[in-house]
C-alpha cells in the first residue's frame, strides 16, 4: 500500500499533448510550413522535447515559437481534466494522502495551470524542469518530488502517460500506473514493470491505499 501519489501533468492530468500538437500545426500551416508528423511529435513526449523545439525555431525563430507556446499555455486551462483524475484527487485529499506533480515542463507553467484548474489546495508539491539537472526519462524529477513529500520512493505511486515518464518513475524506485492518451496509446511499454495500465482512476484509492490511513 502507498502513502502518497505523484502525477505527471502533461497528458496525464489534462491532455495538453494533443492540444500542443494541434496548436503547433495550426501555426505552421498558417505560415506556409509543413506540419510536424505524429511520429515526430510522439518521439518528443515526456522529456524536454528539444528536437521539436529546435525544429520549430529553425522554421520560425525563437520569438514566434515563444508566441506559440504562450498560446498553448493560455488555452490549455480550457481543457477538461482526463477521466477519473479529479475524482481520484478528491478521494486522496479527503484521506489526507499527499499529492505531488513531477513534470518535465516548466514548474511556473504547471503552477499556473494547476491554479486555473482549481487544484492548488489539493497539491502538496510541484517539481518542474527548473528544479533538476535532467528531466525525464532520468529519475531526478521523481526523486525531488518524493523528497519534498518526505517519503521513500517505495511509498509513492506514480501516475504517468508516456514511456519517458514511466521510465523516470521506475528508475526512481516508484511503482507506476500508466493511462495513455491519443498520443501515447501506440507507445511500447512492454519493457517497463508497470503496476497497471489504462485503468479506471476512480478505483485507485480503494485498490492501492490502506483503509487504515483514513
Amino acid at each position: 500500500m502507498y502513502r502518497a501519489v505523484i502525477f505527471d501533468f502533461d497528458g496525464t492530468i489534462i491532455d495538453t499533448e494533443q492540444h500542443l500538437f494541434e496548436v503547433i500545426n495550426q501555426n505552421l500551416k498558417k505560415e506556409g510550413h509543413q506540419p510536424v508528423t505524429l511520429e515526430f511529435y510522439r518521439s518528443n513526449i515526456g522529456g524536454r522535447a528539444l528536437p521539436l523545439h529546435n525544429h520549430l525555431v529553425e522554421l520560425m525563430g525563437e520569438e514566434r515559437v515563444a508566441d506559440i507556446y504562450h498560446e498553448h499555455h493560455e488555452t490549455s486551462a480550457d481543457l477538461k481534466m482526463r477521466p477519473g483524475v479529479f475524482e481520484l484527487i478528491q478521494k486522496l485529499h479527503e484521506r489526507h494522502v499527499p499529492i505531488g506533480i513531477a513534470s518535465s515542463s516548466s514548474r511556473k507553467t504547471v503552477e499556473t495551470l494547476v491554479k486555473k484548474l482549481g487544484l492548488t489546495s489539493y497539491i502538496s508539491t510541484i517539481k518542474g524542469r527548473e528544479d533538476v539537472d535532467e528531466v525525464k526519462p532520468e529519475p531526478d524529477l521523481y526523486l525531488t518530488a518524493v523528497q519534498a513529500l518526505n517519503f521513500s520512493p517505495t511509498q509513492c505511486l506514480a501516475i504517468e502517460d508516456s514511456v519517458k515518464g514511466a521510465t523516470a518513475a521506475v528508475r526512481a524506485g516508484l511503482d507506476v500506473i500508466v493511462n495513455t492518451n491519443q498520443m501515447t496509446e501506440v507507445s511500447d511499454f512492454s519493457e517497463l514493470p508497470l503496476l497497471a495500465k489504462n485503468i479506471d482512476l476512480t478505483t485507485v484509492e480503494a485498490r492501492y491505499f490502506n483503509r487504515e490511513l483514513s
